[in-house]
């Protein structure tokens, strides 16, 4: 009798946990659109468009992704990411000219700054409000 009891209590606590992780394509929240057109403007290699997917817990956004259409354009890959308190956009981009690049942009106190990886020249640049505050060559 314990080990059914057991296996009912193990089995209710496992479906107690299970999320359902729903994504909608939707236009960007106020806040959202206020980030992403701060960031292009200190940013201009990262994209602006007011459509993204949503991806949802219940209510909560637990992330966002920015839809972009590469067809046309340089990128083989592009990917952007905004977190949910819209204090952070993660990218990564890939194009035969330029190579992977990836990094983040966080606003801190204020300020935009942004911190890049290029893996085919092998630099790490970190850059405040669109200025270069550091450039190290990693290779």
């Amino acid at each position: 009798m314990k080990k059914y009891i057991l296996i009912l209590g193990f089995l209710f606590s496992i479906a107690s946990f299970s999320q359902n992780i729903t994504s909608k394509s939707e236009n960007a929240s106020a806040a959202q659109y206020d980030l992403l057109k701060k960031v292009n403007e200190y940013y201009p290699d990262i994209s602006l468009s007011d459509k993204v997917v949503n991806f949802y817990v219940g209510d909560k956004i637990i992330d966002t992704k920015q839809e972009f259409a590469i067809k046309n354009t340089e990128f083989t890959s592009y990917e952007l990411s905004i977190s949910p308190d819209n204090k952070r956009v993660v990218f990564n981009f890939v194009s035969e000219k330029s190579g992977k690049i990836y990094g983040a942009v966080v606003l801190v106190k204020g300020s935009y700054v942004r911190t890049t990886f290029n893996e085919n020249l092998g630099l790490v640049d970190v850059m405040v409000n669109g200025k270069s505050a550091c450039i190290q060559n990693i290779k």
